[in-house]
């Protein structure tokens, strides 16, 4: 059994223009005998976004735990808030905007593992 506690992950705090705290909580780069996947949380201050981006690779599913905000995938924009989730398929930009007044807090699962390594080596953008 592996648990992680966001209170105990090591924070990346990402540079403006998408200012925002992200944090790897499993990852086979972090605990032995994690496979196929990574879970980490982003936390996204009011006003705050997320780069518009995809992966080339991973797969992303996003959990929204509180806040409010807008997914943006491709041309579509879509409400989010409390417990939804969110699957985004690889070789699709996406982006995620706090437009609440509250923090946005929201977990993040990558399919395979390997996108969360950005984070981890304090290179995300």
């Amino acid at each position: 059994m592996i648990i992680a506690r966001s209170s105990q992950a090591k924070s990346y705090v990402a540079p403006a223009p998408h200012r925002r705290e992200l944090k790897v909580l499993i990852s086979p780069s972090l605990q032995e005998g994690v496979e196929g996947l990574s879970v980490g949380m982003t936390i996204l201050p009011p006003g705050e976004s997320s780069s518009f981006h995809s992966h080339d690779v991973e797969c992303e599913t996003w959990i929204v735990a509180s806040g409010e905000g807008e997914v943006r995938v491709g041309d579509e924009r879509e409400r989010v808030g409390p417990e939804t989730v969110v699957f985004l398929k690889r070789n699709i930009k996406h982006q995620i905007i706090n437009t609440g007044r509250l923090p946005l807090r929201l977990l993040w699962i990558y399919t395979p593992a390997g996108g969360e390594k950005s984070i981890l080596e304090g290179k995300m953008k």
